[in-house]
């Protein structure tokens, strides 16, 4: 059984947050896309993630994005 990393925790973490927030303000673009971010910055913070790690999760984070 393998253990999840700090990183793959909070990815799956960011992934749930941005459908929850999606799924309650669908239309509202902006708001997505400050949840995303502020998630992001707070996951960072909280599991002291390395730099590369934080790199990766913005990279992720732009995909989770709503499209325009």
């Amino acid at each position: 059984m393998n253990k999840q990393t700090e990183y793959q925790r909070a990815k799956q973490t960011l992934k749930f947050s941005a459908d929850y927030v999606k799924e309650h303000y669908p239309t509202d673009k902006p708001v997505i896309r400050m949840q995303i971010n502020d998630t992001v910055d707070w996951l960072c913070k909280e599991l002291r993630l390395s730099e590369y790690h934080r790199r990766l999760l913005a990279n992720y984070a732009c995909k989770l994005h709503p499209k325009d």
